[in-house]
């Protein structure tokens, strides 16, 4: 309560300024902590379940039909385990991943191609700079950088526990979205259809493999290369 006191007594330039020392993902902790709204969903509460929402991975769509639109933002796992230990205990801890070049392609292009809030203007100016998505890799994708902006945080670094080891009972992926959506309503006993929201604008047939060059797959392999290893997508 004091903390949250403090905090809001603090000039807003001031905290914004303190807010961009952290890494991306990090701030959304210190954003629900100060909210004052530390509370277990509901949604989650009822489906004995937790959903960690990786930025670019069909999130969007899946709380829409698992959750009525629920919103738990995103919120890494080492937090619940923190905060709800005994929720965290008891739950069904679920999440959805993608392939880290489709995905930072993905972030990249729904930055640069669509008309965003406020929150997001600064991202959208930041690769609106870039000539292409290969100039973008080339000068601003690396591991210095990635925890700058939600959007290209690691994925692993949403799915790790206190002690830094992946702890999720499953993990979906969106190369296969609607036969894994199936078997994850499969396991929560629910019979959901999965919309589709937030896709990012549609490109030529093909992957993005066909459309970057080498040099940028080999920037992307370094700069997500905990990713690779761990999710499989060596």
């Amino acid at each position: 309560m004091l903390q949250r006191y403090f905090w809001k007594l603090l000039p807003k330039r001031q905290r914004a300024f303190l807010l961009a020392r952290l890494p991306a993902h990090e701030r959304q902790i210190v954003n629900k902590a100060m909210s004052g709204n530390l509370r277990f969903p509901d949604y989650f509460r009822q489906r004995a379940c937790l959903f960690i929402h990786v930025p670019k991975c069909a999130g969007s769509s899946l709380c829409a039909a698992l959750f009525d639109n629920g919103r738990p933002g995103h919120l890494p796992l080492h937090w619940y385990e923190q905060q709800f230990p005994r929720e965290y205990a008891e739950s069904f801890k679920f999440s959805f991943v993608r392939d880290p070049l489709e995905r930072a392609y993905s972030a990249y292009a729904f930055l640069r191609g669509n008309p965003l809030g406020k929150r997001d203007q600064a991202a959208q100016q930041m690769v609106g700079k870039y000539r292409d998505f290969d100039d973008f890799v080339s000068h601003w994708l690396h591991p210095d950088n990635l925890h700058k902006l939600l959007h290209f945080v690691p994925q692993t670094d949403f799915l790790i526990n206190s002690l830094g080891h992946l702890e999720m009972d499953f993990i979906g992926r969106q190369e296969r979205l609607e036969e894994d959506f199936r078997a994850l309503c499969e396991r929560l006993g629910n019979d959901a259809r999965l919309p589709h929201l937030n896709a990012t604008q549609k490109r030529e047939q093909g992957t993005i493999r066909d459309f970057c060059n080498t040099r940028t797959r080999r920037l992307v392999r370094r700069a997500y290369q905990r990713d690779y290893q761990l999710l499989g997508y060596e």
